[in-house]
C-alpha cells in the first residue's frame, strides 16, 4: 500500500528541514526548540571544565546502572537466564554484553540529552554502535537520522 507514509528519501529531507528550523530557532520558538538549542550547543571539554566532567561522570554512572537494572530482569523473564559477570555461566556473560550495549548507548543519548549534553553523548553512542554495526548500517543511519549526531563521524 503506497499510503503508509513518506518514502525514506523524503523522510530524510523532512528531518534535515526540521533540524534546520530547530537549530536556527535561537532564543525564540517553542520550549522544545529552546531545549534542543540548549542541549546541542558547543560546550567545553570535560578535561577543561570540572562542571562538564561532573555531568559526564553522573550521566555515565546513571546510564550504566540503569542499563544493567533493565537487562538483568529482562534476561530472566524472557529466556530464563540468570547469572553474573563474575560467576557465569558464559551464556549469561555473552548474552548480557550483547543485550546491554545497544540499551546502554540508547540510554546514554537519552540521559545525556536531558543533562544538556546531547552532542557529546550522541558522539559516544555513535562510537558504541560503530563497534557493533557494519558500515552499511551506519551509513543508513546517517541518511535518516544523522542530524541527531552533530559532529559525529556518521554525518557526511
Amino acid at each position: 500500500d503506497h499510503h503508509r507514509g513518506p518514502k525514506p528519501a523524503h523522510l530524510s529531507t523532512m528531518l534535515r528541514i526540521a533540524r534546520r528550523r530547530v537549530c536556527t530557532a535561537g532564543g525564540g520558538g517553542s520550549a522544545s526548540d529552546r531545549f534542543w538549542a540548549w542541549t546541542t550547543q558547543q560546550r567545553p571539554s570535560w578535561r577543561e571544565s570540572p562542571t562538564e566532567a561532573a555531568v559526564a561522570f553522573c550521566v555515565f554512572g546513571v546510564t550504566g546502572s540503569t542499563s544493567v537494572a533493565l537487562v538483568r530482569p529482562a534476561l530472566k523473564r524472557t529466556i530464563g537466564l540468570e547469572g553474573s559477570m563474575r560467576e557465569g555461566p558464559w551464556s549469561y556473560r555473552i548474552t548480557s554484553l550483547v543485550a546491554v550495549s545497544p540499551i546502554y548507548a540508547t540510554l546514554l543519548v537519552s540521559f545525556g540529552t536531558v543533562a544538556g549534553r546531547h552532542r557529546y553523548f550522541a558522539y559516544m553512542a555513535n562510537k558504541i554502535f560503530g563497534r557493533f554495526l557494519p558500515n552499511f548500517v551506519m551509513k543508513r543511519i546517517s541518511e535518516t537520522a544523522g542530524w541527531c549526531f552533530p559532529g559525529s563521524r556518521i554525518v557526511k
